[in-house]
């Protein structure tokens, strides 16, 4: 961590303007969480702790090359698969945590869309729980104005980080697994918007709206999905609704109903989950020129097949490739908009494009139609 904050505090610092409180935490082993808008956040949260971590990441981030060299190298994290169940995982967190080690976990286990904290599992306070550990909450502000997920390009604004809560061993002992929960979604909860509306701050840069469709998928005046189209700072849709993306990062426009990407979400969500309910036996949704890759067990893709991707209520398909929404165990949403799912029989896929478009839809449509919640 020592080498991380020489090298990476300056580069941070320029690029996002992050600033930070130092706080030296005791010695003793604990979990750590945070909010998660930014792949830098791992470095960002070790520039706030004087103490040693590990932290688990993705298994995805493990096949980026020269990238995930560096993290083996620097952080030696600790590899989770979204899509798959992997108790070796859990048993090496728990293993370092035993050991005396502090693990850093961000707890929504992705980065958000809408600039709101996402879903927290309830399994991370029960993790807590078994760790016997301390538990410490960091707080990640400013992360999503800067690189929203969606983004085509990174924008210089502010970024701040700050422990929010310190909780000794023996205090969480005492808790129930309901009351660290709590703990965690009040300490970690980020509303990027409404920290705007206190304190406005730019977040300038080129393109600002660029890409804005990986995240709005359906359009409030039209009704359709999949017509939203960004260039520059503007996006539009062919009904004629048109908007701009500000550097503060509220949407404005004549005919545009929303002023927050949140806000947009939040409807968006609410309309698509019903149109899945209601629909039949036809397309719910659909993409065209996707890549459907083949993911081996040491993260080899293999090009299976290309084409349109779509998916009714009981069946996800790409190309000519067909896959039971029955036999889909797992999925998840990793980058920026790549699909990952994984089969009863082991195998795991990923959906790429080369083209902005959204997933999300199909994780809505596969949460509905497997009567599951979040």
């Amino acid at each position: 961590m020592t080498l991380v904050r020489y090298i990476v505090t300056p580069v941070i610092k320029s690029l996002f303007k992050y600033s930070c409180e130092k706080v030296k935490l005791p010695d003793r082993p604990s979990i750590i969480i945070a909010n998660h808008n930014s792949n830098l956040d791992p470095a960002m949260v070790s520039l706030g702790l004087r103490k040693h971590f590990y932290f688990l990441a993705s298994e995805h981030a493990f096949r980026m090359g020269l990238v995930s060299l560096f993290l083996k190298f620097v952080f030696a994290p600790i590899p989770f698969n979204k899509v798959k169940a992997d108790p070796s995982s859990l048993k090496d967190m728990l293993a370092r945590v035993k050991a005396g080690y502090s693990v850093c976990l961000f707890a929504e286990g992705n980065r958000s869309y809408n600039g709101l904290t996402g879903h927290i599992p309830f399994s991370t306070a029960k993790l807590v729980k078994m760790s016997g550990g301390a538990l410490i909450t960091y707080r990640l502000e400013g992360g999503f104005l800067s690189t929203p997920r969606w983004a085509k390009k990174r924008r210089k604004g502010k970024m701040e980080g700050r422990v929010v809560g310190q909780y000794s061993a023996e205090e969480i002992k005492s808790m129930s697994a309901n009351e660290v929960y709590s703990i965690i979604k009040r300490d970690i909860h980020e509303d990027a918007y409404q920290r705007q509306k206190l304190n406005p701050i730019p977040y300038r840069g080129e393109d600002l709206a660029e890409h804005i469709e990986i995240a709005l998928y359906m359009c409030p005046l039209c009704k359709k999905t999949g017509t939203i189209q960004s260039r520059g700072d503007s996006f539009f849709c062919g009904c004629g609704l048109s908007g701009l993306y500000t550097e503060t990062g509220f949407l404005e426009g004549e005919n545009l109903p929303f002023s927050t990407i949140a806000e947009w979400d939040q409807w968006q969500a609410e309309q698509f989950t019903a149109m899945v309910r209601n629909a039949g036996d036809e397309p719910i949704c659909m993409d065209k020129d996707q890549k459907l890759f083949l993911i081996k067990p040491l993260g080899e893709s293999i090009l299976v097949e290309e084409g349109l991707m779509q998916i009714n209520k009981t069946e996800l398909k790409c190309a000519s490739q067909v896959f039971l929404i029955q036999n889909i165990t797992r999925y998840a949403v990793v980058d920026r908009m790549t699909l990952t799912f994984a089969l009863s029989n082991g195998a795991m896929y990923e959906v790429r494009s080369g083209t902005p478009r959204n997933v999300l839809k199909y994780i809505i449509a596969l949460r509905v139609i497997r009567n599951e919640n979040e």
